[in-house]
């Protein structure tokens, strides 16, 4: 008898634990109008959508400080969008969110740190080439997901 106890428990134990990596890789993704519809709450739709802006003022900054020749700006700049601003991320939100999708923004934050590291020893023109080089990434993530409101 209690082999099939400890037989079910383990069936059980695979299954959630198999849900939860499904729901770790896709988040609450499917496809709609070629692009990965991804349903979140008001609240935390808001939140990412908000990011997002963070990410493109965090540009502007850069561009701004560019355009007056002040590599200390461009430098502050890149390095608030960083790594450190990705930090306080709900766990419950990042679990909805598909696998690509965290690896993308991830990589976002992770290149616009690796950039502020590099600022001192960069003259304009190979800065905006790695802007250049992180906005393929933001551009190609809008290309590819739809973040919609859920009920």
């Amino acid at each position: 008898m209690w082999k099939k106890m400890a037989l079910s428990f383990l069936v059980l134990w695979v299954l959630t634990v198999s849900f939860i990596g499904y729901r770790f890789i896709y988040g609450n993704a499917h496809e709609v109008d070629k692009r990965i519809e991804i349903s979140l709450k008001a609240e935390e739709r808001e939140l990412v959508l908000g990011e997002m802006r963070l990410l493109l003022k965090g540009v502007k900054g850069i561009i701004n400080g560019l355009s007056q020749d002040d590599f200390k700006i461009v430098e502050t700049s890149a390095s608030g969008v960083g790594m450190a601003m990705a930090q306080d991320v709900n766990p419950a939100l990042m679990a909805k969110l598909p696998m690509t999708f965290k690896k993308m923004g991830m990589g976002v934050h992770e290149n616009f740190d690796q950039l502020a590291a590099k600022v001192p020893t960069m003259n304009q023109k190979q800065i905006l080439g790695e802007v250049d080089r992180i906005m393929t990434t933001c551009v190609a993530c809008h290309e590819m997901f739809k973040i919609n409101e859920t009920k």
